[in-house]
């Protein structure tokens, strides 16, 4: 019922973009309803229907219908666009900067301090934490008001302005590589060894949706990896996986991983 409210929407946006040739965008899907609605995107790729979320690993995304006037043919011509020209952009960026020394903030304090506020969970995208505050990519029309408004996370104070997407600190973004024995490239395998967990609890997190494969649900643990694919394990983060370097002597393969931390 669930996923077939959410479709209805996105056919009413779409149905806004025909009706009107202009720019339309949903509010943030996260990863289980991005899948749910992939085979619809998909289908109105020619007609301009498109995935973003800000930036090429982004986990929440938008789903965007862009007219031909902007020949906007790919994902990577949609960053363009949006990054050449910010204005059009339907998200920004909420600039957050901690105010004082020594204070630290988890994602979690960025998240649950905006949701204090009153907004919507769907009126917010990716939230990326650095040492020194945090850039969280949010609706546009919630821009100012966050702005204006949003001054504090938990205890801690904060200083918030508005950027356009292209001003992304994206060069800041933590990874840790990562090169481990496993036994082969198989989807439960890989997802035990970079995040941490038991085999036995990587196959139960694949058969329960909680895991990802290049933004898609995939519930074969079974799954062979073949390189470049990107793993999203719901609620321990996400990681690209790059490849086998090498056999141990034990015969297992090194699989490499760039991990986001």
């Amino acid at each position: 019922m669930e996923n077939k409210l959410l479709l209805n929407i996105i056919e009413d946006k779409y149905s806004k973009f025909q009706k009107d040739y202009s720019l339309v965008a949903t509010d943030f899907l996260d990863l289980s309803q991005q899948s749910s609605v992939m085979g619809f995107v998909k289908s109105k790729r020619k007609e301009g229907a498109f995935f973003y979320g800000g930036y090429n690993n982004a986990e929440r995304k938008k789903v965007i219908f862009v007219p031909d006037y902007f020949n906007v043919s790919s994902e990577e011509d949609l960053f363009s666009l949006f990054s050449s020209d910010p204005d059009i952009s339907p998200l920004v960026l909420l600039d957050v900067s901690i105010t004082t020394k020594n204070d630290k903030l988890r994602h979690s304090d960025y998240m649950g301090s905006i949701l204090s506020l009153g907004i919507k969970r769907e009126k917010i995208g990716d939230i990326l934490v650095f040492e020194d505050g945090a850039q969280i990519i949010v609706n546009g029309e919630i821009a100012e008001y966050l702005a204006e408004n949003y001054i504090k996370a938990g205890r801690v104070p904060v200083k918030s302005s508005i950027l356009g997407v292209d001003k992304l600190k994206l060069a800041h973004i933590k990874i840790e590589h990562i090169r481990v024995p496993i036994a082969s490239v198989r989807l439960d395998n890989a997802v035990s060894a970079v995040f941490g967990t038991s085999r036995k609890i990587a196959v139960e997190a694949i058969t329960s949706g909680l895991v990802f494969v290049n933004s898609v649900e995939n519930k074969k643990p079974d799954f062979v990896l073949k390189g470049d694919e990107k793993l999203v394990l719901r609620g321990k983060g996400k990681a690209i996986y790059k490849g086998i370097s090498g056999t141990s002597r034990k015969g297992k393969v090194y699989a490499e991983f760039d991990k986001y931390i």
